[in-house]
């Protein structure tokens, strides 16, 4: 198969090899200069990616969903990546660690969800500085995010969903001014029981999914969160009353229906739905008065769940 795709079509763009269950090992694909898309997706023999593929310097798209016996990624040492933008590994639920990101340095959309058993992320993964979407959503072994992911000033959104080993979630410095992008940030279900303060510092931030974790507090640091628009606090059942929420400030979701891909929910709003302590005493209602006159001109649903 590699004298075939080599020798016949060294100018291939595209090689789809999706759902080849019997593929165990990939062709040398490395004399196809000009490869632009592999999909392998679905090929659920296939065990290892070596190191060959980070000679391919044209590829931007590599697509290894559900490669679910897939338990190594190797770009190599020599090769260069530098035009990787897309790298699907969802559903690659016998990885345990990421590939070296030191030779993608241009990637800007890494989907791991349900990657169950991912329990390490490369420390390379600060060097992604075009990076805007980072799912990581259903890695239930993931304990810990290295520290340099607050150097990827161009994420729009991070996706941490039922990553439910992230008690003691991220470093303050992860969540810091330096995600100067950051729109949608999800960490529901995370078995969460305090909220990092420093999610103050996430200016731009218009989106935030808290639900199903056991919090107690909402930080007074989120008077700074300016552009939220969305707030989903449901199924926090200790949550008690909280009045920190910005009442005044910029227009909120503007850039969220604008400019995220990858969204899942186009709602904007409140959502208490099941936190039966929230209503103990009342409190304020400013910041959602302010969110009904921006939507009130914006082509957006809009909802207030109790």
């Amino acid at each position: 198969m590699s004298v075939f795709f080599s020798q016949s079509y060294p100018n291939l763009r595209r090689i789809d090899l999706s759902n080849s269950k019997d593929l165990t090992d990939i062709p040398d694909l490395s004399r196809i200069t000009n490869l632009e898309r592999l999909d392998l997706s679905g090929c659920t023999s296939l065990s290892h990616i070596h190191s060959p593929i980070g000679f391919l310097k044209k590829l931007a798209f590599l697509n290894l969903r559900n490669c679910c016996n897939l338990v190594i990624i190797d770009f190599g040492h020599i090769g260069k990546m530098s035009s990787l933008k897309v790298l699907h590994l969802s559903g690659c639920t016998k990885l345990e660690s990421t590939p070296d990101f030191t030779r993608a340095t241009h990637l800007e959309y890494l989907d791991m969800d349900n990657c169950s058993s991912l329990s390490t992320i490369h420390e390379s993964i600060g060097v992604l500085s075009n990076l805007t979407f980072l799912s990581l959503r259903g890695c239930l072994e993931l304990d810990s995010i290295p520290t340099d992911i607050h150097s990827l000033i161009s994420l729009q959104t991070l996706d941490l969903c039922g990553c439910l080993n992230l008690t003691d979630l991220l470093p303050r410095q992860a969540f810091s001014s330096h995600l100067i992008s950051l729109i949608l940030l999800d960490l529901s279900f995370c078995n969460l029981q305090e909220v990092p303060g420093a999610i103050g510092e996430l200016r731009c931030l218009e989106r935030l999914n808290l639900q199903g974790n056991k919090i107690f507090s909402i930080p007074s640091s989120f008077r700074a969160l300016h552009c939220l628009a969305y707030l989903n606090l449901s199924h926090c059942h200790r949550l008690r009353p909280f009045d920190v929420l910005p009442i005044e400030g910029a227009t909120s979701g503007g850039r969220y229906f604008k400019t995220v891909s990858g969204s899942r929910d186009h709602r904007s709003g409140l959502y208490l739905f099941d936190c039966p302590r929230v209503f103990d005493n009342n409190w304020d209602l400013g910041w959602l008065f302010r969110l009904i006159k921006v939507h009130i001109l914006q082509p957006c649903l809009f909802s207030f769940c109790l």
